[in-house]
């Protein structure tokens, strides 16, 4: 190979890995078009890895969203082997939604046969946002916010607080507690053998199930001072103030037993339903306590609770 096209074809890599914009290529030979490569972008945008999204289509990032125009501008274009670009809501892995213009340009081999699939992905979530804000003028600045932060703060699939909003009333509520010297409580909250529910019955069963445990456990905590979220892909968190440990504990346990009571079949599981375990701390937080650190000894208890077979509360003070 001559040195010149070498040096074009690693700095044609170099330039894609690089680039801000997610890049993906998927298979158009297979159905569902299975992603094969993505690069850094990508990641960086979705929160997936390439390992957990090649094999995948693009409908990852839809989730359960998938009534929206683009989606079927994208299948009419397929249909035709055509190029297209719509602006899609999108989802990361963590749950947050972003407005995605996707562009899809068709590859065709030496006879003329579909081939690949190549997108280009771009957050123009702020661009939307200042043309809602625009085209809404009309609207008093409390109700544009009330839409703000629902947008930035709910989980769409649960309807509960996401990661970031969690995140943030945990700074508040830790700084609280440690100013007014009040008892902090922190519960984890995971699905037992969540894996094998979702290979054997999934996603969409997954998504349906993630929502009604999602709603137990909004119904639980609804405390001006307590924060339900959705913490992680099938993970809830909980932070409350001046809870004490006998209230949280029965509050952790009487969540279990709703969850169980949903009756959501679960043929991995012992019990022969859905289940979930939950670890979790109550203590009076010191001045050097982080939110990190909390977390931490909150996810331990969590395991501890797992490994003692699951369906259970495990609490330390």
């Amino acid at each position: 190979m001559p040195l010149s096209a070498k040096i074009s074809r690693d700095l044609l890599t170099q330039a894609i890995d690089q680039s801000q914009d997610g890049i993906t290529i998927a298979d158009a030979k297979k159905q569902g078009f299975p992603l094969v490569y993505v690069n850094k972008g990508f990641e960086q945008l979705t929160g997936y890895c390439s390992d957990e999204i090649v094999g995948n289509s693009y409908r990852i990032l839809q989730g359960s969203d998938t009534e929206q125009p683009g989606l079927d501008a994208i299948r009419a274009a397929v249909a035709k082997e055509e190029g297209c670009r719509v602006t899609l809501r999108n989802y990361r892995k963590d749950g947050t939604m972003f407005w995605n213009e996707l562009s899809i340009s068709p590859v065709h081999d030496a006879d003329g046969k579909l081939t690949h699939y190549i997108g280009i992905l771009k957050d123009v979530t702020a661009r939307l946002m200042l043309e809602q804000h625009l085209h809404q003028s009309n609207l008093d600045l409390q109700t544009l916010n009330r839409q703000l932060n629902t947008l930035v703060y709910t989980d769409h699939l649960v309807g509960l607080s996401n990661r970031r909003h969690f995140d943030e009333q945990f700074t508040n509520l830790l700084s609280t507690a440690q100013r007014t010297h009040s008892e902090l409580s922190v519960l984890m909250i995971d699905f037992d053998n969540f894996r094998q529910f979702n290979e054997r019955y999934g996603r969409s069963a997954g998504d349906e199930c993630l929502r009604m445990v999602g709603e137990c456990v909004a119904k639980s905590f609804v405390r001006t001072s307590d924060c339900t979220a959705r913490y992680d892909s099938n993970e809830f968190a909980v932070v409350s103030l001046a809870a004490n440990a006998d209230e949280l504990r029965h509050h952790a346990e009487k969540l279990c037993e709703q969850v169980r009571a949903l009756n959501i079949p679960n043929s991995d599981s012992s019990h022969g339903v859905v289940t979930i375990s939950i670890g979790g701390i109550h203590r009076l937080p010191d001045r050097d306590s982080s939110e990190a650190e909390i977390i931490k000894q909150a996810d331990r208890e969590l395991l501890a609770a797992k490994r003692s077979g699951g369906n259970r509360v495990h609490i330390t003070g």
